[in-house]
């Protein structure tokens, strides 16, 4: 009889985890903030949804991602902060970016033209990295979109 439960139990587990991964979804930023400005640092703030299509929680163990305006690089952002996605979630996050202001020289930008006009062209490339139970995956991802800066 014990042998028939642990049968019954490990094909119910083989059944649900045949169920496909369906991958995250990392969609457009939708607001850039500054943080702090510390010396030639510059925290900012990019705030950005990801959907978990999946019917089962998810966890974003870790992102990886290099931030663009107006097509010169600019920072790295990375979280190694997990972040829960509940089942069939679409939810906006908070993630940091960290900018050496001094990098920005050498890109050519002009930051006093970005504070004046309020407007940057904002991308996002990268990878995220996602944990459940018996998988893990890594989603790569790349957004771009014009951003109005909140002073």
């Amino acid at each position: 009889m014990h042998y028939l439960k642990t049968a019954v139990l490990l094909f119910a587990l083989f059944l649900s985890g045949c169920k496909s991964f369906q991958p995250v979804e990392v969609g457009k930023p939708t607001d850039l903030r500054v943080a702090s400005i510390a010396g030639s640092k510059v925290n900012l703030k990019i705030s950005v949804p990801i959907k978990n299509p999946n019917i089962y929680s998810i966890r974003v163990t870790h992102i990886q991602a290099s931030a663009y305006i107006n097509k010169a690089k600019v920072g790295e952002i990375t979280n190694r902060e997990n972040i829960r996605l509940d089942s069939r979630s679409d939810k906006i996050h908070d993630l940091k970016l960290d900018v050496d202001i001094s990098s920005l020289f050498s890109t050519g930008l002009n930051i006093t033209g970005i504070m004046k006009k309020g407007k940057v062209d904002f991308s996002i490339k990268g990878d995220l990295t996602t944990r459940t139970l018996f998988y893990q995956k890594t989603v790569p991802f790349s957004r771009r979109r014009t951003l109005t800066i909140n002073r």
